[in-house]
């Protein structure tokens, strides 16, 4: 790429944003990411001096998780909070400690129940709101945060309103609080194309244990394209329906939307009987 990066106007790019149209440069995406998470964890304030949070290495995301806890790492640095990354022993754990920079605060995750090869997104996020929330609990920690970008939220709203599931539209909001854990996305305002090109330009990938299904996948990319107009327009929609979403009620085992005590995705994947047991990667 023969092009000199549209923000610093000093160095060589290596990564084209089609959603703004620069060209960015490596430092330059860095100080991209670093300043949207900053962005979207000021908004809950959870990054101080007494902050505890668990960064989990998704079954639906590895390599983003990864990437995600390499920035809050940056980040905390300037804020002394205590950050616990929790590795499921089903990934390989020194794969995955080869790509992190926090090296320290390491735990390893037997989880009792492994979810299927293959789930929609909505799923895989109330399974590893599950098991994170569990694991928080165990470590006496506040805060969660999972790598969910702008176009996985855009990708839930528009294919839990095609296929009349308005309960799974609690996996699109950006910040949950329940039983005493704050689950959060600080990847909330980043596009899943720029997430991606940053995961394999730092050399992150490892391979997800679940793939994720979005059946309306094809129509959203067939009316977005390369705007962020559909993408970021989610959260306008979201805003118009708080009224809504409001009065639905909440599964007591993954705190998303339901009109029934235990949802449907916690008697599919017989979450209640989930149980963890951590220990310290050596």
């Amino acid at each position: 790429m023969d092009k000199i990066c549209s923000i610093c106007k000093k160095r060589q790019a290596i990564y084209y944003r089609a959603y703004s149209g620069e060209y960015i440069c490596a430092k330059c995406l860095n100080n991209v990411m670093e300043k949207n998470v900053k962005k979207e964890i000021n908004k809950t304030k959870s990054l101080s001096i007494d902050s505890k949070i668990v960064i989990p290495i998704t079954y639906f995301s590895p390599s983003s998780s990864i990437a995600l806890s390499n920035l809050i790492y940056r980040i905390e640095k300037r804020y002394k909070s205590r950050i616990a990354i929790v590795i499921p022993k089903d990934y390989n754990i020194e794969e995955i400690k080869n790509f992190l920079e926090n090296k320290s605060d390491l735990f390893i995750a037997e989880i009792n129940i492994k979810p299927p090869e293959r789930l929609s997104l909505q799923e895989c996020i109330r399974f590893e709101r599950v098991w994170s929330m569990r694991a928080a609990k165990i470590l006496g920690y506040e805060f969660v945060f999972l790598p969910v970008s702008r176009t996985d939220i855009s990708l839930i709203v528009i294919d839990s309103l095609i296929n009349g599931k308005a309960n799974l539209l609690s996996e699109s909001l950006e910040f949950i609080e329940y039983n005493g854990i704050k689950f959060l996305y600080p990847f909330s305002g980043i596009e899943g194309e720029t997430l991606v090109s940053y995961e394999f330009l730092s050399g992150i990938n490892v391979k997800p244990l679940c793939l994720t299904n979005i059946k309306s996948k094809n129509v959203f990319y067939s009316i977005a394209g390369n705007r962020p107009e559909l993408d970021f327009g989610s959260e306008r929609l979201l805003d118009k329906l708080g009224n809504f979403l409001d009065k639905l009620g909440k599964c007591k085992i993954c705190a998303g939307f339901s009109d029934k005590e235990i949802c449907d995705t916690c008697n599919k994947l017989n979450l209640k009987e989930l149980d963890v047991k951590l220990s310290f990667a050596q």
